[in-house]
């Protein structure tokens, strides 16, 4: 009988093992729903600014957010899109120039005549770590009627860098836009890259809370930036609000008040 009680722990150890084991190699599927439930579906950008003290703990030093993204297309694991159509992509070398310093070199052609200089260009690989402290979000918000349930789902991400001009910088830029998570399953995405990369939980080093966990359970701080609308443009680049950036700020505001009662009023009809 012991030996007996023994036997069924071990095969209850294993069955958890196994499961957490699936945990790891598949991500949680997003809700399913029919087209025809669909009463309201909207697409927003918004920004995480990663330099904030809520969302810092995804780029603490060991293993941080911009750096597991940005090599994770280096590696060929994700495919670098080029606008948030998803359709055309870059090349790994193109890629690898985004971003990158231009330095020119200056080298000695003959030892014997040092004033005569070849001025070479030389392209210094971007630092991830450094120029990235800005992820832009495309998602869908979505209410399914049937089951008066909304769902944001996160379709693609784009890290932002800090272009620069003659050693300037002006300003940030996409530098590319990647699959969030592919509902066809025909190519690695992001999911499938950050379910297996984990946040440092100071107060438990053996946290199991995964990147992926992070996005799923939305506990990023961020802003809007853009709603879809009929001229496709950003809220910055509204005529009436480019005058005045606070207004941008107000806007934003504005969007987020209006969705968080709008997701209110659904429920209560």
């Amino acid at each position: 009988m012991r030996h007996t009680g023994l036997l069924y722990s071990l095969i209850a150890c294993f069955s958890i093992l196994q499961n957490i084991v699936y945990a790891q190699e598949k991500p949680i599927p997003n809700p399913s729903f029919r087209e025809a439930d669909v009463l309201v579906s909207k697409r927003v950008w918004r920004i995480i600014d990663l330099r904030e003290k809520q969302n810092y703990k995804a780029i603490w030093k060991g293993s941080p957010l911009n750096k597991l993204l940005y090599e994770a297309v280096l590696n060929n694991q994700l495919k670098a899109y080029q606008s948030d159509s998803l359709k055309s992509s870059y090349s790994i070398s193109y890629f690898r120039m985004i971003g990158g310093d231009t330095l020119f070199v200056k080298n000695i052609i003959d030892p014997n005549e040092p004033d005569i200089l070849r001025i070479d260009t030389v392209i210094e690989i971007m630092d991830p770590e450094i120029r990235i402290k800005h992820l832009m979000l495309m998602e869908e918000l979505i209410f399914d009627k049937k089951y008066s349930t909304s769902y944001i789902r996160i379709i693609a991400i784009a890290p932002l860098y800090r272009q620069k001009f003659a050693g300037e910088e002006v300003g940030l830029a996409p530098l590319c836009w990647l699959k969030y998570n592919d509902r066809f399953e025909k190519e690695t995405d992001c999911r499938d890259i950050l379910k297996n990369k984990f946040i440092f939980n100071k107060e438990n080093s053996r946290s199991t809370f995964s990147f992926n966990d992070w996005f799923e359970q939305r506990q990023f701080n961020s802003f809007i930036v853009k709603e879809s609308n009929q001229w496709d443009l950003s809220i910055m680049d509204d005529p009436e609000v480019k005058r005045n950036g606070l207004h941008a700020l107000i806007e934003a505001a504005r969007i987020k008040q209006e969705q968080f009662e709008q997701h209110q009023n659904n429920f209560e009809e």
